[in-house]
């Protein structure tokens, strides 16, 4: 769960939590970082490190763009030692449920094609933090 401090602007909070999660990954917490997450309300996917695991390294698999550049295989990076430009998206739901956040995440030294979109929905005066999914945009 993530609370928002009063005189805070949303976004820059929301961002700064995704950043630190990206972080995380890059250090090589991934059951922290999976561990940060709360379960979806409707009951949809629960992230483990083996499932993330399993996800990048299917997305980048052998043939891909990514692997003929990386042979080595994707290796999360910290965000600020990435180079290029992150294009991070937050918005707020429609009916005042939360917001979302779509990041680049960053991959081999670099940000990448590969997106984590999160959802910070309301429960109480708290967000619950839901990983929506990783994908390739």
């Amino acid at each position: 769960m993530l609370t928002i401090p009063p005189a805070s602007e949303p976004e820059s909070v929301l961002l700064d939590w995704v950043r630190n999660w990206l972080d995380l990954l890059a250090l090589g917490h991934l059951a922290e970082a999976c561990a940060r997450l709360d379960p979806p309300p409707d009951g949809g996917r629960r992230w483990t490190p083996e499932a993330i695991t399993a996800l990048v390294t299917e997305t980048f698999g052998p043939g891909t763009r990514f692997r003929v550049d990386h042979p080595e295989g994707p290796v999360f990076t910290p965000v600020a030692t990435a180079r290029g430009r992150a294009h991070p998206h937050v918005g707020a739901f429609a009916d005042g449920s939360g917001y979302w956040v779509n990041h680049d995440v960053p991959l081999n030294g670099e940000y990448s094609d590969l997106t984590a979109q999160l959802e910070f929905i309301r429960q109480g005066d708290a967000l619950a933090v839901v990983l929506h999914d990783l994908h390739v945009m």
